[in-house]
């Protein structure tokens, strides 16, 4: 078993407290995204399960095994660093075979391990050229291939496409999702970017100044954000957010603000007062005529062609909104439009604890 468990883990460097009291599950053979703005203590957490960052108290298993005190050497995990990491004046040939040398492994396991690495990276035509001589998607590869070759309970990969360009980050990011399928065991990934998230993790932690706030699969943390930092931090464009007032009446709750009017099925979790409405750029939609209950009505300012579709942005008397539209009913620059949403998509928020009202939303760790 290679299960990762942070048990109320705190960090501290000297006064400054960087994570605190961390609990925290990886499964068996998962994929686990760690996300979260710079400083969030994202990468500290990482580096403390390979054993490069002492804990300050709490307890760090993998499988059964607690490791606090444990060298990096005796963890039995193999990480990928955001700079590569390689070793300039060796061959990549060489940089793969380092660590099974070190462990005095047999010359012929170390060549069918690396060829075996290589293979599965294509990178077979690489391994006898040194670090200087590749790009940095092959470079990144290679220092994947370092990794596997070690075989592993735990692969912990910190920022690693960060360094890559827009198009190659996107190629990768398929490339790491299917060698995790292909070697079957446990990823714990690090990465400011929500969309690398996304796209990866079998589940997402989300921190924040060294708080976890929310874990959950992608399309828990999407759909049911447990607060208004999780909810504009997931999602691209940026979840807009509008001021207004709910009023409970019977079966219905009703929103309403400057100039709009929402009829809301009554939910456990709402009451009277003020909040913050959270409505999606692609839950928008673009309409002909006005419906007096769900709908916007704004100018055109930016419009951001993407192909298929365009990011709109428009000014209206609720403010600036944005709103995702397919390309055949994208408006012009300056022209005005009126955009409906669903009642069912609309989140509301506490505006002074900021957590989603809904109870359902308060505690999501699927697993």
């Amino acid at each position: 078993m290679s299960e990762v468990c942070f048990d109320h883990i705190v960090k501290r460097y000297g006064d400054n407290l960087v994570i605190r009291d961390l609990t925290l599950r990886v499964e068996d053979k998962e994929f686990l995204v760690l996300v979260g703005p710079s400083g969030c203590g994202k990468s500290t957490a990482l580096r403390m399960i390979a054993g490069l960052e002492d804990i300050s108290s709490g307890e760090l298993r993998i499988g059964d095994k607690l490791v606090n005190d444990l060298p990096p050497k005796g963890r039995d995990i193999a990480m990928v660093f955001q700079n590569y990491a390689l070793y300039p004046h060796m061959t990549c040939r060489e940089n793969m075979e380092f660590a099974l040398k070190l462990r005095k492994a047999p010359a012929a396991e170390i060549a069918r391990r690396v060829n075996e690495a290589a293979k599965s990276l294509e990178i077979e035509h690489l391994l006898d050229r040194k670090p200087k001589a590749l790009s940095g998607g092959q470079r990144q590869r290679v220092a994947i291939g370092r990794a596997i070759v070690r075989e592993p309970k735990v692969f912990l990969m910190d920022e690693p496409l960060s360094n890559l360009d827009a198009k190659l980050r996107v190629s990768m990011r398929a490339e790491i999702k299917k060698l995790h399928q292909r070697l079957n065991t446990t990823f714990v990934y690090v990465t400011h970017d929500q969309t690398e998230a996304m796209t990866l993790g079998d589940r997402i932690a989300i921190m924040k100044e060294g708080d976890l706030l929310q874990l959950g699969t992608p399309n828990q943390v999407f759909h049911h954000p447990v607060n208004l930092f999780v909810a504009t931090f997931i999602g691209s464009p940026q979840m807009n957010l509008l001021s207004g007032n709910l009023k409970i009446e019977g079966n219905s709750a009703i929103l309403s603000g400057k100039n709009f009017r929402f009829v809301l099925p009554n939910q456990e979790g709402y009451r009277d007062g003020e909040v913050i409405a959270g409505i999606r750029p692609e839950h928008l939609s673009r309409v002909e005529g006005k419906n007096e209950e769900h709908f916007f009505r704004a100018a055109v300012e930016v419009v951001e062609p993407m192909g298929s579709e365009a990011y709109v942005s428009l000014t209206g008397e609720k403010g600036m909104i944005v709103c995702r539209l397919p390309e055949e009913i994208t408006p012009s620059v300056g022209e005005e439009v009126i955009l409906t949403v669903a009642a069912e998509r609309i989140h509301l928020f506490d505006p002074k604890t900021e957590l989603n009202l809904l109870n359902e939303s308060r505690v999501l760790t699927a697993r």
